[in-house]
């Protein structure tokens, strides 16, 4: 923080070396008295929320302005003013895998909270919001107006148009491998295996094929070989027709479905998606989105440019291995490297 900054705090009676004491500590004992309704949820104190009530206890701190980003709001530190909503605060944990301790509340009585990382976050009928990644940025962006940012889970997908030349297998598997390799650059997903499924009906059918395959050492275009030939051999001779095919990644070779945290699908066939091509979908639980937010950003738009260049036209036939009812003309797509 820099000097202006602290001022914020230093006007509401901080200083570096302040201590709360036995006041800080009466407080934290209050918040854990407090159970859940149910009885099934408490609060568990910890270094991080201790430390925070030590430096912060008691102290109200105004609003400094009109706001820089947001409306500036002001706060009171006392964990009494949050202590009662232990259980969603438990569940919000659970999702982040960081616990929360009562802090205080905003003006607007919004509680606020400290986790074992020391992060500040507040819960607001839009959901939670992290106001920064330390006690002191967290008030000092109330204060200032400055704009939180939001922790919940997101879902990203793109409309992509099929790639020239290629039969929808291909399609999907080698589309599949440019996932794997966008995912795993961007520290998101180290991708081990995929899961292959064909689904009758668009989806709503039998299962007609769903196997994991692991991925074969070496370069992205000869680890697409290898898994392209071990699809079509599981595959054999499954009528595609009206089916649903998506190929989805995974982080090993026997999960059925990936670790928490993001998941990856591309399918073709997907009853409702209004297009003749593939659609890839993206999804990022809230301890992703918390941690790993620079990663999430560049892998949207990395992918974003790279449905861009792949965009649905009426120029492009595709290979006669499609079944009737996909063939749909697409715009030639930049070939895999």
């Amino acid at each position: 923080m820099t000097a202006s900054e602290c001022d914020v705090l230093v006007s509401a009676g901080w200083s570096p070396d302040r201590d709360a004491g036995y006041n800080a500590l009466h407080a934290m004992l209050t918040a854990v008295s407090t159970v859940s309704p149910d009885g099934t949820e408490s609060w568990e104190p910890f270094p991080a929320a201790e430390s925070a009530l030590r430096a912060f206890h008691g102290l109200v701190v105004p609003p400094a302005g009109p706001g820089t980003d947001v409306a500036a709001t002001g706060c009171v530190v006392d964990p009494a003013r949050a202590r009662f909503t232990v259980r969603a605060a438990a569940a919000f944990g659970k999702e982040t895998g960081s616990r929360l301790f009562p802090l205080g509340a905003t003006d607007a009585e919004a509680p606020l909270f400290v986790d074992e990382n020391g992060r500040l976050f507040v819960v607001d009928p839009g959901g939670w919001w992290i106001l920064g990644e330390s006690v002191e940025e967290g008030l000092i962006a109330l204060a200032e107006g400055r704009a939180p940012r939001r922790v919940a889970p997101v879902a990203h997908h793109w409309q992509l148009g099929r790639l020239p030349d290629e039969d929808v297998v291909a399609d999907l598997v080698k589309t599949g491998m440019v996932l794997v390799y966008v995912l795993h650059r961007h520290g998101l997903l180290a991708t081990r295996a995929v899961r292959f499924r064909v689904v009758g009906l668009r989806g709503h059918g039998p299962v007609r094929l769903d196997e994991v395959f692991r991925l074969a050492p070496g370069s992205l275009d000869d680890s697409a070989e290898h898994l392209l030939r071990d699809v079509r051999e599981a595959m054999g001779s499954i009528p595609l027709g009206a089916a649903e095919k998506s190929v989805e990644l995974l982080p090993g070779t026997s999960a059925k479905r990936p670790s928490p945290g993001v998941t990856c699908t591309v399918s073709a066939g997907r009853q409702g998606t209004g297009a003749q091509g593939l659609t890839v979908r993206l999804e990022a639980g809230t301890r992703t989105v918390l941690e790993k937010d620079a990663g999430l950003a560049g892998a949207r738009d990395e992918l974003s440019g790279y449905a861009g260049q792949r965009l649905v036209t009426d120029d492009v036939p595709l290979r006669q291995e499609d079944p009737p009812e996909e063939r749909a003309p697409a715009e030639a797509a930049a070939r895999h490297e």
